[in-house]
């Protein structure tokens, strides 16, 4: 894919246009059921609540896109009996931007996601992310106090966006599934060998490393294979 040209691009494009999110009452792919929150750097924030039960899934999505990449797997994991959350990141879709120095944050949207669920009183918390949003979740899991319950990272790169999942990976401790297609590089991105790497630094006991045939990238992955869509629901299901 050149996608991760056409991904930098959009990033880039971003962060020229520093400002609060854009000024809609909501998500064009969904009605109603936005949840705002701030990370710690007071930057505003927005979810969307899909299902029921004290589970919570957290869904990050890819560069360039938003939550709305996410709906019809958010909607399989709310029927399966998840709360599932998946999230605008900071300078993507209806979140707030502050500017280049606080763009590579990612990972606190996650931690103050993580705190604003906690509030609804969810027990159990996991992050699922793409891409962009898988090594956001690398790191996320590696810092979010109190431990979230899973870590799971779909096509991550090792290092983008100011986030190296490879100094984060020897404080993961928390229980990780890795995800990534044998075939899937370009732009001088190897994902399974990103993946590869990042797993072999990671220090948690359980961890597991799967790299799938053919080509797809994070959220495609998902949708493709069945394969993947087995392995992330029975690591939810068996932590």
């Amino acid at each position: 894919m050149t996608r991760l040209l056409l991904l930098v691009a959009l990033l880039a494009l971003a962060a020229s246009t520093a400002g609060a999110a854009p000024q809609r009452a909501g998500h064009d792919c969904v009605q109603g059921g936005e949840l705002w929150f701030y990370a710690a750097d007071k930057t505003k924030l927005v979810g969307h609540r899909f299902g029921k039960g004290t589970t919570a899934v957290i869904l990050g999505h890819q560069s360039g896109g938003d939550l709305c990449e996410w709906l019809p797997y958010a909607r399989r994991l709310a029927r399966l009996g998840y709360f599932v959350f998946p999230i605008d990141f900071r300078g993507h879709g209806m979140s707030g931007y502050r500017g280049p120095a606080s763009a590579h944050r990612l990972a606190a949207d996650l931690a103050a996601a993580t705190k604003a669920l906690r509030k609804l009183g969810k027990k159990k918390v996991f992050f699922v992310g793409a891409s962009m949003g898988g090594l956001a979740a690398i790191v996320g899991g590696a810092n979010t106090k109190p431990a979230v319950d899973g870590v799971v990272s779909l096509s991550a790169p090792a290092d983008f966006m100011g986030m190296n999942g490879l100094a984060a990976a020897p404080r993961l401790r928390v229980p990780v599934l890795y995800l990534a297609a044998e075939g899937d590089d370009n732009s001088g991105f190897d994902f399974s060998k990103d993946a590869q790497a990042m797993y072999a630094r990671t220090a948690a006991a359980d961890k597991r490393l799967e790299v799938l045939p053919g080509r797809a990238h994070g959220i495609g992955l998902l949708s493709s294979s069945v394969r993947a869509k087995t392995l992330v629901e029975s690591f939810l299901k068996g932590h």
